[in-house]
């Protein structure tokens, strides 16, 4: 996006919504549901599994990549709700493919799963490479969490036909929702350009330090349309959420100065309100592909929807499952058009 563009979102989108959005507080019966936060051990994680414990689902899954800051947070959970449910604290490493298909393993030993939040997400300056030998913050937000998406996919759509957990249970089809934001609307994302685009995401000397974290949020919006489309996600709201600024550990690594803190605690919302958004995405029947800021579904940036938007995303979509197909065979069935 242009620096007119960047500024009408900041100016009359970003600055708006946060000084004056008042969001709902979304509460349905969880009962009988089970339920997948990851980056659960703090920050917007933590504050969405706190939101959905006080609902009673009958399994929460903590997803998280330090198991024992993971069961700091479930102390934390059950001393803020009383939550007296299954409370489990799994171990996910996003920068570690095979640590994805180790826990989708395991969550497929259960019955079903109602919802899953993928909201495990880094913004970091440094260049770093995962052992996968992607760069850190892509593979992170985008690469692994749009694997985690797709492997979720068969049992999110096998609780799309289960009855209802008990005779009056809420209607409630199973969610998929990622955690985006609104740094969508301020990337540039220069890469879209190059014949092969993920390499060129992955390239150091081509990076624009300040962008790989915008970037990667707008593309989460083109695989979650991808993802939508899908057969296998037949049954299955998938969507996007911006949680808002939030005070939280996310971005720390930059080191801001105090006027600059300053400022951001001026605007920020506590990680509690920003989870408000997460909460509503993956308990409200949106279109699926959907994006959501503010507790209501929005338009995304304006390239996102042009002719050019969408053949990048038909373009990002086959790069990214050629990438899958080498991590896990059940990508190929999953990922069928």
């Amino acid at each position: 996006m242009g620096v007119l563009g960047q500024l009408k979102f900041l100016l009359f989108g970003f600055l708006p919504d946060q000084f004056s959005s008042k969001l709902p507080v979304t509460h349905v019966d969880l009962t009988g549901r089970s339920f997948v936060v990851t980056g659960s051990n703090t920050g917007l994680g933590l504050a969405t599994a706190i939101h959905l414990a006080r609902m009673k689902p009958a399994l929460l899954i903590l997803a998280v990549r330090d198991l024992k800051k993971g069961m700091v947070a479930k102390d934390q959970v059950i001393a803020e709700t009383g939550f007296a449910g299954r409370l489990e604290v799994w171990e996910l490493d996003m920068a570690d493919f095979g640590s994805v298909k180790r826990f989708v393993e395991m969550v497929n030993t259960l019955e079903r799963l109602d919802g899953a939040i993928l909201n495990a997400g880094i913004n970091v300056p440094s260049w770093d490479v995962t052992v996968d030998g992607w760069e850190k913050t892509f593979q992170v937000n985008m690469l692994a969490t749009g694997l985690l998406g797709v492997l979720l996919l068969p049992l999110l759509k096998k609780t799309s036909q289960l009855p209802l957990p008990y005779p009056d249970a809420h209607e409630l089809p199973p969610h998929l929702t990622i955690t985006g934001s609104g740094a969508q609307f301020l990337a540039l994302f220069p890469e879209k350009k190059a014949p092969e685009i993920l390499k060129a995401l992955n390239d150091e000397s081509k990076s624009i330090k300040r962008d790989r974290y915008p970037t990667s949020k707008l593309l989460l919006i083109l695989f979650a349309r991808s993802l939508a489309k899908l057969p296998s996600a037949e049954g299955v709201v998938v969507n996007v959420t911006d949680p808002g600024l939030c005070i939280s550990s996310i971005g720390s690594e930059y080191n801001l100065s105090s006027f600059a803190m300053f400022l951001v605690r001026r605007v920020a919302w506590t990680t509690t309100k920003g989870a408000l958004n997460l909460v509503y995405a993956v308990l409200t029947p949106t279109p699926s592909g959907a994006y959501i800021s503010s507790c209501e579904v929005r338009k995304t940036t304006p390239w996102s929807r042009s002719d050019d938007g969408m053949r990048v995303q038909d373009k990002v979509w086959d790069e990214m499952v050629d990438v899958w197909r080498g991590v896990s065979s059940d990508v190929e069935n999953i990922a069928k058009p």
